[in-house]
């Protein structure tokens, strides 16, 4: 997960709470504010990758692109079982159980550490106590890499969700036409793919917005995107929510 929005100006030092290096870069996680409100910041070589705010607000979308993941509920109300590739802090799956209780998630995520960060700081465990998420089944959580899981798994998704990143790079395997191709065969009939991607829309950093746009329209029927930060201007990196379906 990533979040861009004044990546270099809308952020406090904030209070340290934990700082861990390892295989997947280097993990800080503090207590600061996001756009005047007081949050717990999840960075990974120093790039923003998920967020809470506490108390009654813990199960709240912070970032701008998580907000933007809801046009895929609305899109599809009937939808019961969802699939989220990226874990990061939970941001979004806790919105789901939180709020459409006839939902549920799966979510892919390679690194045990970020499921642990999750749990300790980001009120993961609360959604056992508060909505049996994880005995009922609501939510599942699968520690492996995203590609391994669509090789071997069956079940298709009424919504299928693609945030996984390593830093501010996309997960190569899952952003390749193979890995578009193998989602999509995980889809139900009717379902809905929603891919978060880091571009710019015009300009010399466009490059991913070209190929990623080539490869959906090839492999889907209906292609669309979302600024989930329309202010920004086209040339500047961006969190764009392509929106795919048959």
């Amino acid at each position: 997960m990533i979040d861009l929005f004044n990546k270099k100006t809308d952020r406090t030092p904030g209070k340290v709470l934990r700082t861990i290096d390892s295989e997947y870069g280097k993990f800080v996680i503090k207590n600061g504010t996001y756009r005047g409100e007081e949050a717990r910041l999840y960075e990974v070589n120093d790039v923003r990758e998920s967020a809470s705010y506490f108390d009654e607000k813990k199960n709240e979308l912070v970032f701008d692109y998580m907000k933007s993941l809801v046009l895929l509920l609305n899109e599809r109300p009937d939808a019961k079982r969802i699939l989220m590739f990226g874990g990061a802090g939970f941001q979004f799956p806790k919105f789901l159980i939180s709020h459409y209780p006839e939902m549920s998630i799966d979510v892919i995520e390679i690194n045990p550490l970020a499921v642990h960060l999750a749990r300790k700081y980001f009120f993961l465990n609360d959604l056992e106590k508060d909505y049996k998420a994880e005995s009922s089944g609501r939510l599942r959580i699968f520690i492996e890499d995203g590609m391994d899981y669509l090789e071997r798994a069956e079940e298709r998704y009424d919504i299928i969700i693609n945030d996984a990143y390593h830093s501010d790079i996309p997960d190569k395997g899952l952003a390749s036409p193979k890995g578009t191709i193998l989602i999509k065969e995980h889809l139900k009939p009717g379902g809905l793919y929603g891919f978060n991607l880091i571009t710019a829309l015009e300009g010399e950093r466009s490059m991913p917005f070209i190929l990623m746009n080539d490869t959906f329209t090839y492999h889907f029927r209906s292609v669309k995107y979302v600024r989930c930060s329309p202010d920004m201007k086209p040339e500047s990196n961006q969190n764009i929510l392509y929106v795919m379906s048959d």
